[in-house]
């Protein structure tokens, strides 16, 4: 299904301030999806990678949506880049880059052996006939733990190669989630090459493995099914929690960065999602 026999009927998630970005987002996405600077995993519009010139782009894509990333920005060219943003008037925020190894896979599938999810939970794998009742649930416990869940078209598959996986309880409460998709476009240098992340658990059932069993199930369902092996994540600096998972899984951080601008007019709070 393209972007065009959906435009009109796409599902929304977040608080009330991230679905009107990500409505601002899918509306501007049906005029760049063909250009391969740009790239989106059904949150908001990004460009796929830093360049001298497109600063200015950047700008206008916070101004327009509320918040504009870049991906894959060199280290070096960190501090300059956030200083032209925030001379415009924008907020910043910032994540490491950190990218999978040849080791990933196999640490997946062992995650994935060495500890099932909890006897009382069923895995939920999202497609185009999910209920909706089951994405709000999804969404549910993605705010709970202060992450963005991408559109309905993006975790229905419907934008390309996408996954996202649920634990719910015997009451149909999801407990937790994970996702990834192809955000690049096929002539972009990063074509191929997934994000992943959004693993989420109930406050409730912290410490019982289902993030992470989540989060390799995803992996293996990339792999499996449309036969990715290039995943990357955005992880704050100060988050070791979240890297030591990832460096369980066998990625390793980068000398990239991604870089958030951000409307405060849209997000008082200068940022958009954790």
């Amino acid at each position: 299904m393209t972007l065009h026999e959906t435009l009109d009927e796409p599902e929304f998630f977040g608080t009330p301030e991230q679905q009107a970005m990500a409505q601002r987002a899918w509306s501007l996405w049906a005029l760049l999806k063909d250009d391969p600077r740009y790239s989106s995993y059904g949150r908001g519009v990004a460009l796929a990678a830093a360049a001298a010139d497109n600063i200015p782009a950047q700008i206008a894509l916070a101004r327009i949506t509320g918040a504009g990333a870049c991906e894959h920005i060199p280290g070096r060219d960190l501090p300059g880049r956030r200083a032209a943003l925030e001379a415009a008037g924008l907020a910043t925020d910032g994540y490491v880059s950190w990218t999978n190894t040849p080791a990933t896979f196999d640490r997946a599938r062992q995650r994935l052996t060495a500890r099932p999810l909890p006897a009382d939970l069923s895995l939920v794998v999202v497609d185009a006939d999910t209920p909706a009742a089951v994405l709000a649930q999804i969404d549910a416990v993605t705010q709970a733990c202060e992450v963005f869940l991408p559109n309905g078209a993006y975790m229905r598959g419907r934008m390309g190669p996408a996954i996202c996986v649920a634990a719910l309880d015997g009451a149909g409460r999801a407990v937790g989630a994970a996702a990834s998709a192809d955000p690049f476009h096929p002539a972009s240098d990063h074509s191929g090459t997934c994000w992943w992340g959004m693993l989420s658990t109930h406050p409730e059932r912290r410490g019982e493995g289902i993030a992470s069993y989540l989060g390799a199930m995803a992996l293996i369902e990339m792999q499996d099914r449309f036969g990715m092996r290039r995943f990357f994540t955005g992880i704050r600096q100060d988050n070791a929690a979240s890297e030591a998972l990832c460096t369980g899984f066998g990625f390793a951080a980068q000398d990239e960065h991604i870089l958030v601008a951000i409307d405060p007019r849209h997000f008082a709070g200068g940022r958009v999602s954790k």
